[in-house]
């Protein structure tokens, strides 16, 4: 078995294994040993919040490219294990690191060298042209497997809350096919109900208990930023044909790109058995089908890999989608050099 096939199998054990050990030193710190020795409970506890994420991190990198991470990545996951070290402290252990001004000082000069050196980087990242500067601005202050998704989550809030009447995006040289036609009732119901919900919870919770009115209202409030987000997206990420390949698209869900050399048919979608098929339109009944010239192995948690055959999408015009990618593959067999 190759290193990257090892990865793939222990990749989801490497980065939950400092979950369950920060969970037992957490429990350990409450107990009547932890509050009779609080200042050596609070350094043990920073110490395992550290290196239990700095160890992960090294061990995942070492295996997935065969080196160790940069200094920066290691400095980032201390930083963060420190910070959440100091979160987690029960009160009484919390006063007793508050006694030993060293350690603040440490903790301080670690997590303040690490934003220093980190918004340092990912300025310098934002000034460069890039598809993917967000993410690599955000690696600069995070560990690397949390970088993609708080990348995510800001491109979701941008998208929200500031980008409005925005032209769909279609990199030049690309043919774009649209599919939230018939999807935009049913979310802007969902959004509806969901302002109204929010409406009759706060004022029908706060009534008796406003603390829980608050908490409801602050979740209600996300779930709504993230519908309006998902809504959005769905106009704004068309499907795309690109000089490369296929560019399946559905709003912030998906985002594949398939080489025309990958693709042995295409067709409709009518009489689609469901095994052996992956749909990525998720919330409306797929009308495309492209086969694969290579079937792919997907990995599922906790349970066996699936075999995809053939991928699965919805777009508002399927004749007129299915025609351009004929078009494109009889190109491509066209420019194909012979063997």
């Amino acid at each position: 078995m190759t290193s990257r096939a090892l990865f793939s199998a222990v990749a989801p054990f490497l980065r939950l294994a400092p979950l369950p050990i920060i969970a037992a030193a957490s429990l350990a710190i409450r107990t009547p040993w932890a509050v009779a020795h609080a200042g050596l409970a609070a350094l043990l506890f920073l110490w395992i919040t550290a290196d239990s994420l700095a160890t992960g991190l090294i061990l995942a990198e070492r295996m997935r490219f065969g080196r160790p991470p940069a200094a920066r990545v290691v400095l980032a996951a201390i930083a963060l294990g420190l910070v959440s070290g100091v979160l987690g402290l029960t009160p009484p252990l919390r006063s007793a690191l508050v006694d030993m001004p060293w350690v603040v000082a440490v903790v301080a000069a670690l997590v303040g060298g690490h934003l220093l050196y980190g918004v340092a980087g990912a300025w310098a990242v934002l000034r460069r042209p890039g598809v993917a500067r967000l993410e690599a601005a955000v690696a600069c202050l995070v560990p690397p497997p949390l970088a993609q998704l708080v990348a995510k989550e800001l491109a979701l809030l941008h998208l929200a809350l500031f980008r409005w009447r925005s032209p769909p995006d279609v990199p030049p040289g690309c043919q774009a096919y649209s599919y939230h036609r018939d999807l935009m009732p049913l979310m802007g119901g969902l959004l509806a109900a969901q302002v109204m919900e929010i409406v009759v919870v706060d004022v029908a919770l706060g009534i008796h208990h406003r603390t829980a009115a608050l908490v409801l209202f602050a979740v209600g409030d996300i779930g709504f930023i993230y519908l309006l987000g998902l809504t959005k997206s769905l106009r704004l990420h068309p499907v795309l044909l690109a000089p490369q390949g296929v560019r399946i698209r559905f709003g912030i869900l998906t985002d594949r790109l398939i080489p025309y050399e990958a693709i042995a048919h295409v067709g409709t979608a009518d009489g689609l058995e469901r095994r052996g098929a992956e749909n990525l339109s998720r919330l409306v009944a797929p009308n495309v089908t492209l086969t694969l010239v290579v079937p792919e192995a997907r990995r599922r948690f906790l349970r066996s890999a699936l075999t995809v055959t053939t991928l699965a999408f919805a777009v508002d015009e399927p004749r007129e989608f299915i025609g351009a990618v004929r078009e494109r593959l009889s190109g491509a067999e066209c420019n194909r050099p012979y063997r």
